[in-house]
């Protein structure tokens, strides 16, 4: 049946049981240490494990978790006729999901703020990352306290936090797609409204996309082993390492939090709460911590190209490069590519009210710039606080951009075309006449992170 719950085919499709020897390999190639550990304990059928098939821009988790059909919408362990085998294997992840890894693709954690038409990527889960870790790292035994909410995080196959730059609002244009894709959504009114529209030109019988992303779980017969069994612990101790590494700033985050108030009282700074809010963002973004913005070139979070050839080919759009924007986590020891932030569409965890709700976009940026320069200088100081941390190296090794799509009379801001100039990735492959959007929305109050051309790859 296409629109099957469970089967033991793997086809690439649905919910699939399976069981180590047969997977061993896909999971060598994104996570060798766990595989080899595996290895060595080579369990046998009372050790099932399932492969997760989920088409680009379905819902995995949000409220409840989700399990992907064969064909047809995905469904939850509570859903009508869910197969016993289900239930029995995977029964422990109500309430939160099964523990799993990654194989393929990518997952984004994030929050959605319907009301304010507005989602902040929260984490981008790639091949190799395990997730969820409270199953595994549980202490209720010893401490019944529960610190971490339900129904904060969604998740999403590959990129929820996604949007087309150009605008492509128009609704005759729009009429376009949805004879030619079937698509029953409305012309988008703003960048929130984009994914649903990806999803359904990926989607769609007319494109054919076999873009999945794929997830392996682990039955409860895992679980139960790796969390009581002394034969398992070589296991439990590298998942414990991997948790351990994926928390090493939030770990820290106190410090840090404490120092940017030092830096405020000592230069006797008192800005806006909701600026201090967005240059804290800058800097775990800086990190990589936080998720920024960049350009989609590579099919990892959504199939773009198909995505980019139907608002060309079908929607019509001819004036504008069909830049897809996608969430991205900055690594400024190996990165050459530039990520984005920008104060009209805020991915911040925290966010203060603005204090002077009237202020020009213009005016905050510079007043940001102004103290981002403060915080920088007393990072990047030999004799700081911060001196032998990560986050004197990031201040040494990385620029900061600012831009808007009007000419700053003061000429501390740039102009938003020279993007383009700055970011290779931003050069188009599919007609030299085709402008770089300049005056999109995103781009009127930006913010760029990169890093200094004179630490890049000679071959870059």
């Amino acid at each position: 049946m296409d629109n099957q719950m469970l089967t033991e085919q793997d086809e690439g499709r649905g919910l699939v049981k399976t069981y180590w020897q047969d997977v061993r390999e896909r999971v060598a190639k994104v996570e060798p240490t766990f595989a080899k550990l595996v290895d060595e304990l080579d369990p046998g059928k009372e050790f099932p494990l399932f492969l997760a098939y989920y088409p680009y821009g379905s819902i995995i988790g949000q409220q409840e978790f989700f399990f992907p059909r064969v064909q047809g919408p995905n469904y939850s362990i509570f859903s009508d006729n869910t197969p016993q085998d289900i239930v029995k294997h995977l029964g422990y992840g109500i309430g939160s999901a099964p523990f799993g890894i990654i194989l393929g693709k990518t997952i984004e954690a994030f929050i959605d703020f319907r009301d304010k038409k507005l989602t902040t990527p929260y984490k981008i889960f790639t091949p190799g990352t395990f997730a969820p870790f409270a199953r595994i790292l549980s202490t209720k035994n010893k401490n019944p306290r529960v610190y971490s909410p339900n129904g904060v995080l969604a998740w999403s196959a590959g990129a929820r936090s996604t949007f087309m730059l150009p605008k492509i609002s128009s609704v005759d244009c729009h009429r376009n797609l949805q004879k030619d894709f079937n698509i029953s959504a409305s012309a988008p009114r703003g960048l929130y409204d984009h994914w649903e529209i990806f999803g359904a030109i990926a989607n769609s019988s007319v494109t054919n996309s076999d873009w999945r992303c794929c997830m392996l779980f682990f039955s409860e017969s895992w679980i139960k082993h790796i969390i009581n069994s002394t034969a398992w612990f070589k296991i439990k101790n590298h998942l414990y390492e991997t948790a351990w590494g994926y928390s090493e700033y939030q770990r820290n985050s106190f410090y840090f939090s404490t120092i940017f108030s030092m830096i405020q009282e000592d230069n006797n700074l008192k800005p806006n709460p909701y600026l201090v809010d967005t240059i804290k963002h800058l800097f775990t973004s800086m990190l990589g911590v936080s998720a920024s913005y960049s350009r989609t070139t590579s099919d990892s979070l959504l199939p773009y190209q198909d995505i980019q050839k139907a608002f060309i080919e079908s929607y019509g759009l001819k004036k504008y490069q069909p830049c897809i924007i996608q969430p991205n986590h900055f690594n400024f020891e190996r990165d050459t590519h530039s990520v984005y932030y920008s104060l009209q569409y805020p991915s911040t965890y925290t966010f203060s009210p603005k204090s002077r709700t009237s202020s020009t976009t213009i005016l905050e940026i510079r007043e940001l710039k102004y103290l981002m320069d403060i915080f920088i200088d007393k990072f990047k100081q030999e004799d700081s606080i911060v001196s032998d941390t990560i986050m004197h190296q990031l201040t040494q090794n990385v620029e900061i951009n600012y831009f808007h799509n009007k000419k700053d009379s003061l000429g501390i801001i740039q102009h938003s075309s020279n993007i383009k100039a700055l970011d290779k990735n931003f050069y188009s492959p599919y007609n030299d006449e085709m402008q770089f959007p300049s005056d999109a929305p995103f781009l009127r109050g930006c913010i760029s992170i990169n890093r200094k051309p004179s630490i890049r790859p000679e071959s870059c």
